[in-house]
């Protein structure tokens, strides 16, 4: 025990010695006049260099401090300077009043206005150092949340000292797909590796290459990501050649799925940690998919308790959250320990159609199980005769080309084959034909973006034999004879026309960088060849440093289109 931490007690028990021995009551009449001024000047020779309450506020645990922490206790301890000087104050002027007085003030009213300091800063500290959010909208409408620090900084330390424990020991550098700008972005890239000691790449990745780039450059790495990125690389590893000193890997987010989880365990060496939770209760479970679970293969975090109330969601008490007994939109099975869980998939994205319930996450599942089908995402649509779904496909063929190069034949394939599954009625009736099903920096997809898909005429050729490059991209596609951009160009010799090539060469640069930009303006601009209805065209991409991007449309070898994009800014 450090004996000098109660040196306070033992000059009040020397005081009252004094005053039983000399029977003199100033013994102790003075002592809260001595302790005040002794504390005050100490608070305010602690201005000189470092504030007493950042030296207090660094030796609480968990240790980690927001931005702007030192210049708020430097402020804080000038407050106690003097609210100690005035208590010093007043307790001397009660030394010389009638003896009620000085036990009232000294007793009881001092220990008043010192609780009452410590309410209104701690209350003043949360708002001060508090974090808004923004939730992505992956299966309603957005909404902010707010977060004090120590809630965030509860839930770093405890991955720090115990969900990645192991990793840190390498002191890698954390290496990040994701934004800053989110909760699993600030927890996982900004303060972990902070409250960590570990370097962090301030640098949002994109792109394959630019990962391993990164990761050749370090000595021991932590991969920060989204199951959406892992995908994306995972799909193209055999063309590249990963070091192997990628020590761990975290992902949130959207779900990981096992074949993704396997391959990410074969390129890089270790399985991903996935994190399950969301913005209002923080982490809640974690997994990792390089061994057989069972059934119940989400590990609820220690410092939380789960249940499930009686609609089947999960239900969440932790100190990550910002409320007790906060109620999540995810059905799940708790194990009989109650300590691990097995999701049931989102409650809060059952709609009705055609008078029937339809659980989204049921029916995505059927249809992604469907041949060709890499993806799917469902969105409520208002139909002519009521509501409607709407579903978005992102579709696989290899390196063979479609069979039957029409999305309208397509699309009754589809809801041919979802027929025997689910009621006629309830059958998406609009479909959006799309390479990548458009995600967020979190890896989710957002329903307004969904939405957007089917606001718009202009669809996406098909596209297959992807390839991917150091600062290059190239595909072969293929242009649906019946879409919109044939009609009327020209009346018995419908054309692909220019625009629509610029158009696809712009919007496949985008998925290339894996970032929304405008094109400031075109040059080198060059059209060499037609391209008919179901033609087979080849597309290549080169970035530039300069801030360019060259595309150039051949088919059967022989060049038909080229021309140098000059990027704007990112949107």
């Amino acid at each position: 025990m450090k004996l000098h931490r109660y040196w306070s007690f033992g000059v009040l028990a020397v005081c009252v010695a004094a005053a039983l021995v000399f029977r003199r009551f100033a013994f102790i009449a003075w002592y809260p006049v001595g302790m005040s001024a002794f504390l005050s000047l100490a608070f305010g020779l602690s201005l000189l260099g470092r504030p007493l309450c950042l030296v207090l506020a660094e030796s609480l645990p968990p240790r980690i401090l927001p931005d702007g922490a030192e210049a708020y206790c430097r402020r804080l301890t000038a407050v106690w300077c003097a609210v100690l000087a005035a208590n010093g104050l007043v307790a001397a002027v009660t030394v010389f009043a009638p003896r009620w007085t000085w036990f009232a003030w000294n007793c009881v009213l001092s220990y008043c206005l010192m609780g009452a300091v410590v309410l209104v800063e701690r209350l003043v500290r949360r708002r001060r150092f508090s974090v808004q959010f923004r939730t992505s909208g992956s299966t309603a409408a957005p909404k902010t949340i707010v977060k004090p620090f120590d809630k965030l900084a509860a839930e770093v330390a405890f991955h720090r000292d115990d969900t990645v424990a192991a990793a840190l020991s390498h002191h890698p550098v954390f290496l990040s797909t994701i934004e800053p700008g989110h909760m699993y972005g600030i927890l996982w890239r900004v303060l972990l590796p902070r409250a960590a000691g570990c370097t962090v790449d301030p640098e949002v990745i994109l792109t394959p290459e630019s990962l391993l780039a990164k990761m050749r450059q370090a000595g021991s790495v932590m991969l920060v990501t989204t199951p959406s990125f892992l995908e994306r690389f995972c799909a193209y590893a055999d063309q590249y050649d990963v070091p192997g000193n990628c020590v761990e890997i975290v992902t949130s987010g959207a779900l990981l799925t096992a074949p993704v989880s396997a391959a990410a365990k074969r390129v890089f060496g270790v399985a991903p940690i996935e994190i399950f939770g969301s913005t209002e209760t923080g982490g809640v479970a974690w997994r990792r998919q390089d061994a057989d679970q069972g059934p119940f293969d989400w590990t609820v975090f220690s410092p939380v308790d789960v249940s499930v109330d009686a609609s089947g969601r999960l239900v969440v008490d932790s100190p990550f959250s910002i409320a007790k007994r906060f109620a999540m939109g995810d059905g799940v099975e708790l194990s009989p320990d109650g300590r691990h869980f097995r999701l049931l998939g989102r409650l809060d994205r059952v709609v009705k159609i055609a008078e029937t319930r339809i659980s989204l996450p049921e029916m995505e599942d059927a249809i992604a199980a469907l041949d060709g089908v890499r993806a799917v995402a469902l969105v409520p649509l208002e139909g002519a005769h009521g509501p409607c779904l709407g579903a978005v496909v992102s579709l696989d063929f290899g390196a063979s080309p479609p069979g039957d190069p029409c999305k309208r034949r397509l699309a009754l394939d589809l809801r041919r084959r979802l027929l025997p599954l689910f009621p006629k009625g309830t059958v998406p009736k609009r479909y959006r034909f799309v390479h990548e099903l458009p995600r967020n920096a979190q890896g989710k997809v957002e329903v307004s973006e969904l939405r957007r898909l089917f606001e718009t005429s202009w669809t996406e050729p098909f596209v297959w034999n992807v390839q991917r490059h150091e600062n290059g991209w190239e595909a072969d596609m293929a242009f649906d004879p019946e879409a919109v951009y044939f009609q009327g160009h020209f009346p018995g010799f419908p054309l692909l026309a220019g625009v629509v090539q610029l158009g696809t060469a712009h919007h496949f640069t985008e998925i290339m960088l894996r970032r929304s930009v405008t094109i400031r303006t075109v040059k080198k601009l060059k059209f060499m060849g037609v391209v008919r209805p179901s033609d087979v065209l080849h597309l290549s991409l080169a970035a530039r440093g300069d801030g360019e991007v060259a595309f150039t449309y051949t088919k059967n070898g022989s060049i038909c289109a080229t021309g140098v994009i000059v990027l704007g800014a990112s949107a």
